[in-house]
């Protein structure tokens, strides 16, 4: 799996030229190697596809058991600069080629000192390319990301056994996070989000001691990980009364999140699944407290590409995971968003957050 992956990775290389490739973004340094652990550097030829792992004591052991098919190079007194500057210097007397792929979230003082010590290389941003090997997720990578989002699902049907006027907003967020992680989840996928009241009307709030009240929206966006990768969904209900204007709005979204879903799959643009949802919910009045993107890609990360957004012009490929998210926040007020996760498929889409939608009153 982990060979095919790098041969994939050389293919995406092959248009910029490179002779090498440079990775440390812990999420491209498992999709490629396999390595699970902290620190480490992976460097490949992308003519012989030879790999070396750089890491210290601590991984040793680890690298030699998840990594069977690289050379382990053991950090021992030395840097990571010098020891990648020896492999670069050698591999590109073997090819003639001294360009290197390298990621845009290499550290900077690591960036500076091998340009300063590999005299005549030439370090070629491609975190796009590298990144876009991970857009199409395989079959073993969709049976983890369906359980954790299917830990989700689980996890919002418990938790509207317990909500009720007066629990707290972090009361909420903490009995979700131990729910999933009592399913076998690792950890979250991010910080969980509770907001209820005029705190729903922020896109990211953060989680406070507010009591629910009746005739609060709450809405919870949260996730979790599964064997390395994440899920995400969020739901909004509301407690007690409910106005005339709240179930307005909800229905507004509801309606912009299935506009998009119906429209999903192989073959679309993503700016234009986005401004289904996007026009949709300004032609309702609403559009300007729609600000963020309709969706993202998730996987090992919980933002990944492709995005459902007005600047994406990514074509949609069979298996790619994405979300679908619109929201309307009205400051001071509220706010709704409804998150479902779904699998681009070639006519249609699998949706992965099967819980409710339909407003749900408590």
């Amino acid at each position: 799996m982990f060979e095919d992956r790098r041969k994939q990775l050389g293919h995406a290389l092959s248009e910029q030229n490179c002779g090498t490739v440079i990775i440390s973004n812990p999420s491209n340094l498992y999709y490629f190697t396999g390595f699970t652990g902290g620190e480490a550097i992976f460097v490949m030829s992308l003519y012989t596809k030879e790999g070396y792992v750089i890491t210290d004591s601590r991984y040793y052991e680890q690298v030699e058991k998840e990594c069977p098919d690289l050379t382990l190079i053991r950090l021992e007194k030395r840097s990571f600069s010098e020891i990648i500057k020896e492999l670069l210097f050698r591999l590109a007397t073997e090819t003639e080629n001294q360009i290197t792929a390298i990621e845009e979230s290499m550290n900077l003082s690591q960036y500076l000192k091998l340009c300063e010590i590999c005299e005549g290389f030439e370090f070629r941003i491609c975190s796009e390319q590298i990144n876009a090997c991970r857009m199409v997720k395989d079959d073993e990578e969709l049976e983890k990301i369906a359980k954790a989002e299917a830990i989700g699902d689980a996890a919002f049907s418990y938790i509207l056994t317990i909500i009720k006027p007066g629990i707290k907003e972090n009361e909420i967020a903490l009995e979700l996070e131990y729910f999933m992680k009592k399913q076998g989840a690792s950890k979250l996928s991010f910080d969980t989000i509770v907001a209820s009241g005029s705190n729903s009307s922020m896109p990211h709030a953060q989680v406070t001691g507010r009591k629910v009240q009746d005739g609060d929206f709450v809405t919870m966006d949260f996730g979790c990980v599964y064997k390395g990768y994440c899920s995400d969904m969020t739901r909004t209900i509301a407690i007690g009364a409910v106005s005339e204007d709240m179930k307005k709005v909800y229905q507004i979204v509801l309606d912009a999140n299935q506009r998009a879903l119906n429209q999903i799959k192989e073959g679309e643009i993503c700016n234009y699944i986005d401004s289904l949802a996007r026009d949709y919910i300004k032609e309702q009045g609403y559009g300007e407290y729609f600000g963020h993107g309709l969706g993202h890609g998730v996987g090992l990360d919980i933002h990944e590409e492709p995005r459902f957004s007005p600047k994406c012009d990514v074509v949609t490929k069979e298996n790619m995971v994405i979300t679908v998210e619109p929201g309307i926040y009205l400051p001071g007020k509220f706010g709704v968003r409804i998150e479902d996760l779904v699998i681009v498929q070639k006519e249609g889409y699998k949706k992965l957050s099967n819980s409710e939608k339909e407003l749900i009153i408590l």
